[in-house]
C-alpha cells in the first residue's frame, strides 16, 4: 500500500505550515530567539560610519606637543599623580583638571608671575595627566566593550567623535579669541593640539571596527599599552 497522504491538496499543506510557524513564533523562546536573530543580522548589516579628520585636524595631531628637554617630567606625570611645583606655588591634579577644558581658565594658574617662562614644563605635566586620564578612562572602556556587539560600540565611538569634534571647533575659536592673553592662548592651543590627536585616533577606532569587534579591542589595547610605556604619539 502506498503512504497515506497527509495533505489532500497543495492549499492545506500551505495552511498547515502557516500555522505550525505562527505556533512556533508564539513560544516565548522562539520569540526571544528570532528577536536576537534579527538584531545580529542588522548589527552585521549596519554601516559603520567611519569619518575622516580634516586635513587641518590630521596636521595638527602630528605636531610635536612635547619639548625633548620636558620629557622627564611627562613621564613622572603620565605615570601618577604628583605636585608641579613653580615659584611660590605648585600645581596638582585639581589644577591640571581645571585646564583640560574651555577657558575661562584659574586665575592661579595664568596670572602667575612665571607661567610664561615654566610653560614648557607646566606643558609637559598638563600632557602627561591627560595622557594618563586617556589610559585610565579607556583602560575602563575597553574592559566593558568585549560583552557589547558592533553595532552598540559604533554607536559609542560615533558620539564620542562628534562630541570631541565640537570640543575641538570651539578650541580653535577659544585660541582665536585669547590672542591678547598669551597663557589662556597657550593652554587652548595645546588643547586643540590634543583633541586633534584624539579624533584621528577615534577615526582610527572606527575603522577598525569595520574589520571586527576583536581588531578594534587589539588596536585600543596596542595604543593604552603604547601610552603606557611613556611614549606619546
Amino acid at each position: 500500500m502506498g503512504r497515506k497522504l497527509k495533505y489532500r491538496t497543495e492549499e492545506e499543506r500551505k495552511m498547515a505550515r502557516r500555522k505550525q510557524r505562527l505556533e512556533r513564533s508564539l513560544r516565548p523562546r522562539a520569540t526571544e530567539a528570532h528577536c536576537e536573530e534579527n538584531r545580529r543580522a542588522y548589527a552585521k548589516r549596519k554601516v559603520i560610519w567611519v569619518p575622516e579628520p580634516s586635513d587641518v585636524v590630521q596636521a595638527l595631531a602630528k605636531w610635536d606637543i612635547l619639548m625633548a628637554d620636558q620629557e622627564h617630567v611627562y613621564d613622572r606625570h603620565s605615570i601618577a599623580a604628583e605636585p608641579l611645583k613653580l615659584l611660590g606655588t605648585a600645581l596638582t591634579d585639581a589644577d591640571f583638571q581645571s585646564m583640560i577644558g574651555h577657558p575661562p581658565y584659574p586665575s592661579h594658574i595664568v596670572e602667575h608671575v612665571s607661567f610664561e617662562k615654566d610653560w614648557p614644563q607646566i606643558s609637559a605635566a598638563f600632557l602627561g595627566y591627560a595622557t594618563r586620564t586617556y589610559v585610565t578612562e579607556h583602560t575602563r572602556w575597553l574592559d566593558q566593550a568585549g560583552g557589547h556587539d558592533r553595532a552598540s560600540l559604533s554607536s559609542d565611538l560615533s558620539k564620542q567623535y562628534r562630541d570631541l569634534l565640537e570640543d575641538y571647533e570651539q578650541f580653535t575659536i577659544d585660541v582665536e579669541e585669547n590672542a591678547d592673553f598669551l597663557p589662556a592662548e597657550l593652554i587652548a592651543f595645546q588643547n586643540r593640539l590634543w583633541t586633534s590627536r584624539r579624533l584621528v585616533w577615534l577615526a582610527g577606532d572606527l575603522g577598525s571596527l569595520t574589520a571586527g569587534t576583536d581588531v578594534l579591542l587589539t588596536a585600543l589595547q596596542a595604543r593604552i599599552s603604547h601610552l603606557q610605556c611613556n611614549t606619546i604619539w
